[in-house]
């Protein structure tokens, strides 16, 4: 295994040990739940699961490459850019990702968490993961939190290993629900990371309806399908 490969796997490496460690303390804290406690266990896991399916589908669809298609139906393709690796007249909104070596459609960044670029084909499946991820970093707290309150720090290792994911997790909500927030308002303002940071001319900004429509598609926004 060279450099690269162990690089590519080092965020997915470092995703996973985090939710082992997180689980395996949500475990030897409820080891005889209460009925309440099953609960937001169930609510918990729910939400796990739709992280790690909105991991997967961020991870696997491909973003979307422009085709042939897609400049013939363009009336401006004359006067689009070309772009220098790839030589093909690019679509609006597309972006040639050196990572992946080639132009994506409507990019919005390369993602070395999911190992993928995020598109136009599978945006949606990445700001739900970051949704998800935000809800279930909050629950996280919530029970490590409630667990420190019932039981104040005396001195023994397993209670500074509750401490320490209540640190974790409150570092991962914070981190998570800015990064949402930051999306959130891409969204609303019809925008890419791209086209914010390089601050692009050209603006797509409709209503808050139809930006939404665009970027997540028709129907429930927040249902990774």
């Amino acid at each position: 295994m060279n450099f690269n490969q162990l690089w590519v796997l080092a965020p997915f490496s470092i995703v996973i040990l985090i939710i082992a460690y997180l689980e395996i303390m949500m475990v030897y804290i409820f080891i005889y739940p209460e009925e309440k406690e099953i609960l937001l266990l169930i609510l918990h896991h729910l939400l796990l699961l739709a992280v790690i399916y909105s991991f997967y589908k961020t991870s696997t669809t491909k973003p979307g490459s422009p085709t042939q298609t897609d400049n013939e139906d363009d009336p401006l393709t004359t006067s689009r850019k070309t772009c220098k690796f790839c030589q093909n007249n690019k679509p609006m909104r597309c972006h040639h990702c050196r990572q992946c070596n080639k132009c994506i459609l409507r990019m919005d960044h390369h993602c070395p968490w999911v190992n993928n670029c995020i598109g136009q084909n599978n945006y949606k499946y990445f700001f739900c993961l970051v949704f998800y991820a935000t809800l279930t970093s909050v629950v996280y707290f919530c029970i490590y939190f409630n667990k420190i309150l019932k039981n104040p720090p005396i001195g023994k290792i397993d209670t500074y290993f509750i401490i320490f994911a209540a640190t974790l997790s409150f570092t991962l909500m914070i981190v998570l629900f800015l990064f949402l927030a930051f999306h959130t308002k891409l969204i609303s303002n019809n925008q890419t990371t791209l086209e914010y940071f390089e601050k692009q001319r050209e603006h797509y900004n409709k209503d808050l309806v139809s930006n939404c429509n665009e970027f997540l598609g028709p129907g429930c926004w927040l249902i990774p399908n």
